[in-house]
């Protein structure tokens, strides 16, 4: 088994992550366990968020008395530099640090976002600030936009950067991996299983973690999820001819109704935040029940409500996905499961 070096940081991470999106869900002693349990397997790397509500709070209680070395990254959606370094100071109080090693632009999919966060008081200057003190020691963006990633990237002003990939979602290998490669960025990869909608996370997992360049981090609230998860990173082996017509069969099943974030359908006329709502089934995987019931999943779901199926989207759609009728099943299973 051998670590993974995070691109420019010089970081050696094991080969998979810890994503902290799930134990948003489960009780804190459950999260504590399988925190603990995910370090005695080996992982080093911890990656959560401000937005990911409780998540930072019960991996710093965890963290209580490890004498390890764990590596932290976050991450923050405020796009104002005053903003960002409020919430540094909320992440190392949370976690129980005096310095976070990676801390990251969350969610930097648009244009406008891309300009706000490097406008004159924008978010990225208040990580360069932080990194001057020394509360953080390296600086990255997340995005689910392929071309934002490569805006990104193109800037020079990252370590390390956090994109989806997985199975399905493979358009990053094109020109987001020659150009991180190219600057020495270390890559992080969110939905490595799809946000566990995927059929076969295993498999999936195996196919990110062929690219030895890149850190996957599936979320994860299980020891049973976890030990899978480690063992696949354990026993990685080249893709078999067998398992590479699973994947095919997989695209082909997936592909026909799986969104791939790019936000080319948008703006919606509806004001629908489009890739929200279809991957509904994910974000009801992983999010705690509280947070689908108000806030902005629920927001998203109101404004879907008014799909007027114009179509606009469709046109729109590289992939031709019947992005009404999607719509209109993924706001059943909503409302079967939060009972609105």
């Amino acid at each position: 088994m051998k670590y993974r070096r995070l691109g420019r940081t010089n970081i050696e991470i094991f080969p998979i992550a810890f994503g902290g999106i799930p134990i948003q869900r489960i009780d804190e002693e459950s999260a504590i366990k399988v925190i603990r349990r995910a370090i005695e397997l080996g992982i080093n790397l911890i990656d959560t968020a401000r937005a990911y509500t409780d998540s930072e709070i019960k991996i710093g209680k965890a963290l209580k008395g490890i004498t390890k070395k764990i590596y932290l990254a976050s991450k923050s959606q405020n796009r104002t530099k005053e903003g960002i370094l409020k919430d540094i100071e909320i992440s190392l109080k949370n976690l129980g640090v005096e310095q976070i090693d990676i801390y990251q632009l969350h969610g930097v999919n648009d244009i406008d976002t891309f300009n706000r966060v490097f406008a004159e008081d924008g978010a990225y200057w208040g990580l360069v600030e932080a990194k001057e003190k020394g509360l953080i020691r390296f600086i990255g963006a997340s995005s689910h936009s392929t071309e934002i990633l490569e805006k990104l990237i193109n800037t020079d002003k990252f370590d390390v950067i956090q994109l989806c990939y997985n199975i399905i979602e493979t358009d990053v290998e094109d020109k987001v991996f020659p150009l991180a490669l190219q600057k020495d960025i270390g890559i992080i990869a969110m939905k490595p299983v799809g946000g566990g909608v995927i059929p076969n996370a295993a498999l999936s997992l195996k196919y990110v973690l062929q690219k030895e360049f890149v850190v996957p981090d599936p979320g994860i609230e299980t020891i049973e999820e976890l030990e899978q998860n480690v063992n696949v990173a354990m026993n990685l082996s080249p893709l078999t001819d067998d398992e590479m017509k699973k994947i095919e069969r997989i695209r082909k099943e997936l592909g026909k109704e799986f969104c791939r974030r790019c936000n080319y359908c948008q703006p919606c006329p509806q004001q629908i935040p489009i890739w929200v709502i279809l991957h509904a089934d994910s974000a009801m995987k992983r999010l705690p029940f509280n947070t689908l019931k108000s806030g902005w999943f629920y927001d998203a779901y109101q404004k879907a409500k008014n799909c007027i199926k114009c179509g606009v989207c469709v046109t729109r759609c590289p992939y031709n996905l019947p992005i009404p009728d999607m719509i209109e099943k993924k706001l059943e299973i909503i409302r079967v499961t939060i009972g609105d």
